[in-house]
């Protein structure tokens, strides 16, 4: 796995389903993201009054400030997945 500092400096190259799984430690069979990282996306973007749908790149920015480790294409991912729920 490529690691979150070289992604931050050089750009992901891993599938962001993949990297969720290592980074929330949930190793679900379930397709997209993983029901934990689900979650915490979900709670970080009602407590910070985002809506993923009309303003996906502001909930980008809102999950990186909550969790510094997740690289712009896992949390593109998730802010993805919110807005399709």
């Amino acid at each position: 796995m490529q690691s979150e500092f070289a992604a931050k400096i050089f750009g992901d190259r891993e599938n962001p389903h993949v990297r969720l799984q290592k980074m929330f430690d949930d190793y679900s069979t379930t397709m997209g993201a993983p029901p934990s990282a689900r979650e915490w996306t979900a709670q970080v973007l009602k407590k910070r009054g985002v809506d993923p749908r009309t303003d996906p790149d502001k909930a980008v920015t809102a999950l990186r400030k909550a969790y510094p480790k997740l690289t712009a294409k896992a949390a593109r991912y998730l802010v993805d997945d919110a807005a399709m729920r």
